[in-house]
């Protein structure tokens, strides 16, 4: 292994696999759900753990890196262990800042910001129920995601939607049984970019 320097790929690679593994291992804590019907490019969206249990899992449809356009629109749906307004707080906090905030004021207004209530309900069949789903329409997603929408389903556990390119009438959610897609779909992706930056 080498230190203060960059992994190399077989060291890489078995990074990936195991954290591939821990999510294998949890992947049956939560419910994890997806989009009805989707037949395009899957990978994990993100995943966190508190104190080895399980807090949210994402599973992401689409490909967010593409350019505004240049893709039919992808979609993160996560699953929360507890209520999911804590977590899009942190969401919308972090697209939002760019960065750390520049002292506790200017944090405290971001964190004021990212608390408001949404502006709309929206429906949105989950398991064939239609589930009314609170809706900020016009967000930033993050740095390399671009603008798009959240939501969330305000129970527990709960759901967090982050979507671009898709609107709330064309999408219905199920619960997704196989997670080993989006795991390889991740490895593939990760790999990708390790590669598009050469191995020295």
């Amino acid at each position: 292994m080498r230190y203060g320097g960059r992994l190399n790929r077989i060291e890489f690679t078995a990074l990936i696999d195991q954290q591939a593994n821990r999510i294998r291992a949890s992947a049956t804590t939560l419910p994890l759900y997806g989009p009805i019907g989707w037949s395009g490019p899957c990978r994990l969206g993100v995943w966190g753990w508190e104190d080895d249990r399980l807090m949210h899992a994402g599973l992401l449809f689409g490909a967010p890196e593409r350019p505004a356009g240049g893709g039919s629109g992808w979609v993160e749906v996560i699953t929360t262990a507890g209520p999911p307004m804590p977590l899009l707080i942190d969401l919308r906090v972090a697209a939002a800042a760019g960065g750390a905030p520049a002292d506790r004021r200017a944090a405290e207004r971001a964190l004021r910001a990212a608390s408001s209530p949404a502006p709309e309900r929206v429906t949105i069949a989950v398991d064939g129920v239609p589930r009314e789903f609170s809706r900020w329409p016009d967000e930033p997603l993050g740095d390399s995601l671009g603008r798009g929408w959240l939501a969330i389903l305000d129970e527990v556990p709960g759901l967090l939607l982050r979507v671009s390119g898709l609107e709330p009438d064309g999408i219905a959610l199920a619960r997704a049984g196989d997670i080993e897609s989006h795991l390889s779909g991740t490895r593939a992706h990760l790999l990708a970019g390790y590669d598009a930056f050469g191995e020295g």
